[in-house]
């Protein structure tokens, strides 16, 4: 699947799934690495969703283990930071000067009950610091799913509405569809291990069940135009709290950059990542 491709179809429905990224041979070790580190967060992670739930905050998926600021604890993804394809789309859809806003790992353990129909940051309208509903008709953040395990309805693709990118808001909001409920033209997303979700933001997804016995085990790397301020996600920050602490509000933090670990990076990928040095 070449550039032109990927824009085609994010474009028009919203979506595509990148076959290969990883190479087959490479999948399992990273799929290891990244389970070991989401269960080693996974304390901090339900305690994060503790706080949230007892301030009134919608958070999806119990039994999902998170873990975030992957790129300083796992040097085995580097290489797979600047994917042509990837950045060739990100940058042909937002524009030069992309940078990845998070780095993260997940883990759907077996069990995990459907989430809520949202679209990602800043189109969450559960979130503090988000684009408000209405939201123009406007391409402000990319996402992507790196798949480490299958992704199918047997172990719970991520669920999707095709062309909903296009709205002008989401159930996350209050735009009269049941956050919980199917959707008419609903989706499992599905990949081999190795293969990549790609989605504009705005995408309507939601956790899927996962009815089988094994987890499914993914990296989510996102990607930002240079304008998008990314600041609210960056503890200590003004912006940080006053947009998120001083309301409140529901909100992810991602860690600040070691030096070393920056030094460590490909010297295309040390732009994308140049925001979040310390």
């Amino acid at each position: 699947m070449n550039i032109d491709t990927i824009v085609e179809k994010v474009r028009a429905d919203g979506w595509c799934v990148i076959p290969q990224v990883i190479p087959t041979n490479e999948v399992s070790l990273i799929c290891s690495d990244v389970a070991e580190e989401v269960e080693k967060a996974d304390q901090e992670h339900r305690a994060f969703v503790v706080e949230m739930e007892a301030k009134g905050h919608k958070v999806s998926g119990h039994g999902i283990g998170s873990a975030s600021g992957l790129i300083s604890l796992l040097p085995v993804l580097h290489p797979y930071l600047t994917n042509e394809n990837i950045l060739g789309a990100a940058e042909a859809i937002l524009g030069p000067f992309v940078r990845i806003s998070t780095v993260s790992g997940l883990v759907n353990n077996p069990g995990v009950k459907r989430g809520y129909w949202h679209s990602d940051w800043p189109f969450n309208q559960t979130v503090a610091a988000k684009v408000p509903a209405p939201y123009p008709d406007v391409v402000m953040h990319l996402s992507s799913i790196f798949m480490l395990t299958e992704f199918s309805e047997k172990t719970g693709g991520t669920l999707i509405v095709p062309g909903s990118h296009r709205f002008p808001n989401n159930p996350s909001g209050s735009n009269g569809v049941d956050a919980m409920a199917p959707y008419p033209n609903e989706m499992n997303s599905t990949g081999k291990p190795g293969d990549v979700l790609f989605y504009d933001s705005r995408l309507w997804h939601a956790v899927p069940d996962n009815p089988s016995s094994i987890p499914r085990v993914a990296i989510s790397i996102r990607y930002a135009p240079w304008w998008l301020n990314l600041n609210a996600q960056k503890a200590g920050h003004p912006d940080h709290q006053m947009i998120v602490v001083d309301t409140n509000g529901k909100g992810n933090t991602n860690p600040i950059l070691p030096a070393a670990i920056y030094d460590s990076l490909p010297n295309r990928a040390q732009l994308l990542f140049q925001h979040w040095l310390s």
